[in-house]
């Protein structure tokens, strides 16, 4: 064809439909990166709740050991801890079964996910509650350490005062404490957001009804 044949009669683009084979690699990749993300997130949201728990109620005891006499919590900081981690544990065993069944290209797992998601926002609402209704018996509570702290290093032979960690200032400790919440909140919201977003968009739809055939034809 010449130059001014090809000017005249420019050449079309040809689609071409995407093999079946990439389409479904492709497609198997959600179900791969976000439910073993999910899996990561279960068991380390568990760990991390089950550290901050232990914490409040324990860790008064391992300073103690330490040679620092400290108090112990509040009852109220103390049960917040404790029920804030039971439920947050079932919630993150929901999490656990319901990525692994999607991985398992078990439709169930859809359902058991969102549930999650939805139940651990509502959660995070709860623990926003808790912990602005908590902080002047959190602030209290890191003061008498403080004291304490800055009691046990006064009794040690050579003691320097001015080494000694100041006693927090209640605004400024306020103000952190609503700052630390509205990060940590932020962290864990973010991803029952993603979890949510992604199990509703179309093709994953499409993947799971297509699972649930898969398992309808099944002998």
């Amino acid at each position: 064809m010449t130059t001014d044949e090809t000017r005249q009669n420019p050449p079309t683009e040809t689609w071409v439909e995407p093999r079946d084979e990439d389409r479904q690699a492709r497609r198997a990749r959600w179900r791969i990166v976000f439910c073993s993300l999910s899996l990561f997130v279960a068991v380390m949201g568990v760990l991390m709740q089950g550290m901050g728990a232990a914490m409040v109620m324990f860790g008064h005891r391992i300073w103690s050991a330490a040679g620092f006499k400290l108090p112990e919590p509040p009852p109220v900081l103390a049960w917040a801890a404790v029920g804030q981690f039971v439920v947050l544990a079932v919630l993150g065993v929901v999490l656990l079964v319901g990525a692994a069944m999607l991985l398992r290209r078990n439709p169930a797992g859809r359902k058991l996910v969102l549930g999650w998601a939805v139940a651990r926002l509502v959660m995070a609402l709860i623990g926003i509650g808790i912990g602005l209704a908590t902080i002047k018996p959190q602030i209290e509570w890191q003061t008498q350490i403080v004291a304490a702290v800055r009691e046990s290093m006064r009794a040690q032979p050579g003691a320097n005062e001015s080494a000694l960690p100041p006693l927090p200032e209640r605004a400024e400790a306020e103000a952190a404490a609503t700052r630390t919440l509205g990060v940590v909140t932020l962290f864990f919201v973010t991803w029952p957001f993603v979890m949510a977003i992604v199990l509703t968009r179309p093709f994953v739809k499409e993947d799971i009804d297509e699972w649930r055939r898969e398992r309808a034809a099944r002998p």
